[in-house]
């Protein structure tokens, strides 16, 4: 038996399609202190981890229907942090580099030994727990995080981000409010070679026409060695285009104590939430100093356009800001659903927002759609002239229409992805393929389905 047991409060979910390995697995987990659920199949696997996060999962390779491969890469996606086990009665080399590469944190051959099984999950769980644990330090005392999501859109980000921070190239942040510009600015800092130096922040629109320079001439000097953002470079007057463009090109401004016009050592990364091409043409903002300013741009997407990240940060924002673990809120599908489908004007700071208010407002509860505040879920997925036109068809008919609408729906959100649209829809890709075959849909979409003949 394991030396060291952890405490009955962590929970594995044993997933395997023959009752008596469940029962050989479960009665050796339960023996050492641990609370054990079951799954036969994938899909239930699936519908078990929506309902209620395990600690961890023991996962069978080889299942009727969905098989623990594909269970592994959807798990990864809805809890990126939660430890799996692959286990297998018929293990090779080249199933075990898939479960790796996938994300399982081990592979286990059947029958498991006793005391392999038991290291392996407790070091598992462990692991996992400790980088919580910091991760949550981290995130409360105000250090940088990573970019949340698997959208192509953030990936693109991230990778860009990569690239340009260890240069000195100055970096224009372009975006809706929300989208998360300062984060980046701050992750741009954190992998440049000035990540030791301060990271000042100057918000042009908390200062006058008259006072920009000394405000400039004093932050720059904080900031000496690091990095200077401008949140919002759109507020900036004619005059302090021009201060902050021949500052630019000299790299000079007045010392604060002596006065004396001294060179400077800052990287300048700015943010705008405002098109500065339509400004320029409008004569309100200067070509010269956009062109300074934005040697590299990065545009930060919309929540909108990137929906399927929007289960990763709602996670992440509960698990951040509860207080404990019975405080957090849990989410239903349906009402994951409605959030995935609302637009978020607000982009990530109204989620984040939504998330607090849920925290106060239903502590620990399971989150349903009526739970949610009024304006997110007014709309509904399927349009009211597709519902109009339903009520006079047969029930066949109707059951149609809703599906090639509702489907079409779901694959615009997810930008014709057929992997993501059968991931959050709740069906097997191949399952999806009929469906969609069956209905005339070509994953190809443009725009709804229309109510022609």
């Amino acid at each position: 038996m394991n030396p060291n047991p952890l405490p009955v409060k962590y929970e594995i979910l044993v997933v395997d399609d023959e009752a008596e390995v469940r029962t050989a697995l479960g009665g050796i987990l339960e023996d050492d202190g641990y609370h054990v659920r079951y799954a036969e199949s994938g899909q239930q696997c699936l519908d078990s981890v929506s309902e209620r996060v395990p600690h961890l999962v023991l996962l069978d390779v080889w299942m009727e229907g969905m098989d623990g491969l594909e269970v592994l890469s959807r798990l990864k996606r809805r809890a990126p942090d939660l430890p799996i086990i692959m286990v297998s009665g018929h293990g090779t080399i080249e199933t075990a580099v898939q479960a790796t590469i996938k994300g399982a944190y081990d592979f286990i051959e059947k029958p498991p030994g006793v005391e392999r099984l038991l290291l392996t999950v407790g070091r598992a769980i462990r692991e996992a727990q400790l980088r919580k644990e910091n991760y949550l330090l981290r995130a409360k005392s105000g250090e940088v995080q990573e970019l949340l999501g698997v959208s192509s859109e953030i990936a693109t980000v991230r990778q860009t981000v990569k690239q340009v921070a260890p240069g000195d190239s100055r970096v224009m942040l372009m975006g809706e409010n929300g989208t998360g510009k300062e984060i980046v600015a701050r992750l741009i800092h954190k992998g440049s070679r000035r990540a030791d130096r301060p990271f000042v922040v100057l918000a042009p629109g908390a200062v006058t026409e008259s006072t920009f320079e000394s405000a400039l001439s004093t932050i720059v000097a904080q900031a000496r060695g690091g990095t200077l953002f401008l949140d919002e470079v759109s507020d900036l007057g004619p005059a302090m285009q021009a201060r902050m463009l021949k500052f630019l090109q000299d790299g000079m401004l007045p010392d604060p104590n002596t006065g004396m016009s001294a060179e400077t050592d800052v990287r300048v990364i700015s943010s705008t939430s405002k098109d500065l091409k339509v400004m320029i043409d409008a004569q309100k903002f200067r070509a010269d100093l956009f062109y300074r300013m934005s040697v590299v741009p990065i545009t930060m997407p919309s929540l909108r356009s990137r929906s399927v990240d929007i289960p990763t940060l709602v996670q992440h924002f509960l698990k951040v800001m509860s207080p404990d673990a019975n405080s957090m809120p849990r989410i239903a599908p349906p009402t994951m659903a409605v959030l995935t489908s609302y637009t978020w004007p607000g982009n990530i700071r109204q989620l984040k927002n939504l998330c607090e208010w849920l925290i106060i407002m239903h502590p620990g509860k399971m989150i349903v759609p009526d739970m949610l505040p009024p304006e997110l879920t007014k709309g509904d997925v399927v349009s009211d002239n597709v519902m109009e036109a339903a009520v006079t068809m047969p029930l066949r008919q109707a059951r149609e229409l809703f599906e090639k609408n509702y489907l079409t729906s779901q694959l615009m959100r997810f930008g014709g992805n057929v992997s993501r649209t059968a991931d959050f829809v709740g069906m097997e890709r191949s399952a999806l393929h009929r469906k969609l075959k069956s209905l005339a849909v070509d994953a190809r979409v443009e725009g709804p389905v229309g109510m022609g003949a």
